[in-house]
């Protein structure tokens, strides 16, 4: 009888053990298996309507623009059946900047920074293109300086802070209210242009 209890405890003893190692397996691969929002691919899209801020997640937009998200009040806004992304952030010195507006009226510091990104689909490259030589010939004092090293082919308009830039079928417009210096908005302008296109 005690011979009997002894292998009962033995093989209870056994049977937890392998329970605790088996849960233990599963949980480790469950770790593994599972991704955070953040570290999750962008998957390319046939249709980008409704998802127009992950053309540029806010983890990659925080780290663009060296950022964090919960002390800058970052806010993403969509549109509805639109490929469109508004992104708003603080600046480090927003408060400084509010109450020089307060005091200053007649001179304004911008205390957020601003990233709109808009995407539309011509359906054809000759399409796209066609748009963007219209806009070279007809509104050169809007959209003032050809880039190169975005696209197929860009343009950027200094006094709306615009980049356009053509990749096929597709047109991707970056508004990027970043910099005081309207010129110097450009280059990140680039940045965020070439990431996004990378993804159609």
């Amino acid at each position: 009888m005690a011979n009997l209890k002894r292998e009962v405890y033995e093989m209870t003893r056994i049977a937890f053990s392998l329970l605790a190692v088996f849960s233990l397996i599963m949980i480790c691969s469950c770790k593994n298996s599972s991704t955070t929002p953040e570290s999750a691919p962008v998957v390319k899209r046939e249709s980008w309507k409704d998802h127009g801020c992950e053309l540029i997640t806010d983890a990659e937009l925080e780290k663009m623009f060296s950022f964090d998200a919960k002390a800058t009040f970052l806010n993403s806004r969509s549109l509805p059946d639109q490929v469109f992304c508004l992104r708003t952030w603080k600046k480090p010195d927003w408060k400084e900047r509010e109450s020089f507006n307060e005091r200053t009226p007649d001179k304004w510091l911008n205390p957020e920074n601003r990233l709109v990104i808009q995407l539309f689909d011509y359906l054809y490259p000759d399409l796209s293109k066609q748009q963007m030589d219209g806009l070279r010939r007809d509104r050169r004092n809007t959209y003032d300086l050809d880039v190169t090293g975005v696209g197929e082919d860009a343009l950027w308009s200094t006094s709306t802070l615009t980049l356009l830039a053509r990749k096929g079928k597709y047109t991707i417009s970056i508004t990027l209210e970043y910099l005081d210096d309207s010129a110097q908005n450009l280059p990140k302008a680039k940045e965020v242009a070439l990431l996004a296109l990378s993804r159609i």
